[in-house]
């Protein structure tokens, strides 16, 4: 691709972005999007071969407008590791605030639209985000801390999460560079003290390895997306199953209902997936169910019996 090229894709991502953040994608055409940057729909057409492709390439242009500096940071070699964290922090969140009016935006499009669905390459730089984030937390605290690198995965990310609320609201005069400061001074705080405690791991090595699976490069299913796709194949059974493919919808349904409340009892998920044992076409998703249940099934996890 030319420079030209690249320069007039550019801008029609960033003109794109404008019209998303006032309109949202949904309610925008291409046809609006041409006519602001002064070139024809079929020109458009030429450099983007439809408005998904568009879309893509928007969020791609977004993850690398965040993730080049952060890399660039990273690869610094006069700086110590929580130096780099720190200044990561500020590089992330003044990003997203750049884009503060485009995210809110496409937050409350996804929403209306119910998808739940991570793109794959999305799940991918979620795989090496939580490896990245080990490795950074043994640099700045010694192996003693991966016991609990899944809890502070967890806490970290919704600090994070709660930083970037506060910027978006602007309720509270905070400035970002404040603001990076502090979470690494949280952090430290929530390192200093579990390791003073020694209090067992809330989340386990096991359970941090099986988020990390599942952002893989064969992201697994949800349990309500396995459990969508085994009520699909029992539908599909002969008629002359038909009675054995209900008793064992019934039981999907229960154990949908089950997940979906507060407090999954290990009795009922234990009972249905005995159940779904008795059925072959099952047996790819009912393994992947099961592994997905398994560190959550011991009665010390909150469980109801």
């Amino acid at each position: 691709m030319t420079a030209k090229s690249t320069t007039k894709k550019e801008q029609i991502i960033k003109t794109a972005m404008q019209l998303f953040a006032v309109k949202g994608s949904s309610s925008t055409s291409m046809q609006e999007i041409a006519e602001l940057c002064g070139i024809s729909k079929g020109s458009l057409y030429l450099i983007f071969k439809s408005k998904e492709e568009l879309e893509r390439s928007i969020y791609i242009y977004c993850f690398r407008m965040i993730h080049d500096p952060l890399q660039r940071e990273e690869q610094e070699t006069g700086r110590a590791p929580r130096e780099k964290l720190r200044n990561q922090l500020e590089i992330l969140l003044s990003h997203v605030y750049e884009l503060r009016e485009f995210l809110q935006r496409q937050f409350q499009e996804v929403a209306g639209r119910g998808i739940t669905e991570t793109p794959d390459w999305v799940a991918q730089n979620n795989a090496a985000l939580l490896r990245w984030f080990q490795h950074k937390l043994e640099l700045m605290y010694g192996p003693e801390i991966l016991p609990y690198a899944g809890d502070l995965c967890l806490l970290s990310h919704g600090m994070i999460h709660a930083s970037i609320k506060l910027l978006f609201g602007g309720e509270a005069s905070v400035s970002i560079p404040d603001l990076a400061d502090r979470l690494v001074d949280w952090l430290d705080i929530l390192v200093s003290g579990l390791l003073a405690g020694q209090p067992a791991p809330l989340i386990s090595s096991a359970v941090l390895a099986a988020w990390a699976e599942g952002y893989g490069e064969n992201p697994r299913q949800s349990p309500l997306q396995l459990i969508k796709a085994m009520k699909l194949l029992l539908s599909e059974a002969d008629g002359s199953h038909h009675e054995h493919a209900e008793d064992g919808l019934e039981s999907l349904n229960i154990l949908e209902s089950e997940i979906l409340t507060s407090h999954p009892r290990k009795a009922i998920l234990q009972g249905m997936i005995a159940n779904l044992q008795g059925y072959p076409v099952l047996s790819v998703e009912l393994s992947q169910l099961k592994k997905q249940f398994a560190p959550f099934m011991q009665t010390s996890c909150g469980l109801h019996e």
